[in-house]
């Protein structure tokens, strides 16, 4: 009788830890978040398709001063068009953030200046965003004055909300409303845009530095540049634009190039050098 009750009360605890783990089983598969449907390769700009576009014509916006312009209006300078949405309380905030640390830097440095050798827009998509949103935006970004003199946020005018997604399409940005987050899925992208407002270059935000971004500014010019600014573009010659990751890497086989140019014209030289010594030495022996 007592070997009975044990495998009873075996039986028992075997069923109510099965049925616990059941449970739990279920309430993790209720309870997960779901896995994001959203392809990553989705928020890719495809520069093949896109490069060398002006912005779409038949919009104007409104800067933080209530004023209206169009991209027209930036003729003359290369801009740095960052498109994000002022409600955002995370990437968008950090993207202009970073930007504005890395323009700091190039103008400490004394090589480019924001609103004197190029300027930046910064653009919402989001159809809600107000003067009022983007004035809390802007001072969360918190500029450094020498920064701030160059840089414009805006907003599309309230007749032209409706078809923001018009525009962002000209340049291949794609985002996507997701009600689970609250929040855009987007591309992090900084794009350059040459004096003729065509479009010249895509950098991908947080995989850059402050020389990607003065790279690309001197690139749009397309060799209009400054004395100042000859022996930088020349530093320049030795990095290329990586149009997968969206960034300027190393340019090794340029580098090549200019070591066997260099290593070339040393042994030219030294063999110039070697000639005329032996012939200034048969010289004196004659």
């Amino acid at each position: 009788m007592k070997n009975v009750c044990r495998i009873v009360s075996v039986l028992a605890v075997t069923v109510v830890l099965l049925l616990a783990f059941q449970s739990n089983a279920i309430a993790t598969q209720v309870f997960r978040v779901p896995d994001s449907d959203i392809d990553p390769e989705a928020l890719r700009i495809s520069e093949a398709k896109v490069l060398g576009l002006k912005p779409k014509k038949g919009f104007s916006f409104l800067n933080q001063e209530g004023e209206t312009f169009t991209f027209d209006d930036y003729e003359g300078k290369p801009l740095v068009l960052v498109l994000s949405y002022y409600s955002c309380d995370g990437v968008c905030s950090s993207v202009n953030i970073e930007l504005g640390e890395r323009l700091n830097q190039l103008e400490k440095d004394g090589r480019l200046k924001p609103g004197k050798d190029f300027n930046v827009v910064t653009l919402s998509f989001d159809k809600n965003d107000t003067l009022e949103t983007l004035e809390r935006f802007r001072k969360n970004v918190g500029l450094d004055k020498g920064v701030a003199q160059g840089w414009t946020f805006s907003v599309v005018r309230p007749e032209d909300r409706e078809r923001i997604k018009v525009f962002t399409d000209r340049f291949d940005f794609r985002f996507f409303w997701s009600p689970q987050d609250r929040t855009f899925y987007h591309p992090t992208v900084y794009m350059i845009l040459s004096p003729e407002m065509r479009l010249a270059r895509i950098l991908y935000a947080h995989d850059i530095d402050k020389s990607d971004i003065e790279l690309a500014v001197l690139e749009s010019r397309n060799g209009d540049f400054k004395p100042g600014e000859i022996i930088n573009y020349a530093v320049s010659l030795c990095y290329s634009y990586n149009y997968k990751e969206g960034r300027y890497v190393f340019n090794i086989p340029m580098f090549v190039a200019f070591g066997s140019l260099f290593v070339g014209i040393s042994a030219l030289g030294t063999s110039v050098f070697a000639f005329k010594r032996r012939q200034k030495k048969r010289e004196d022996k004659a």
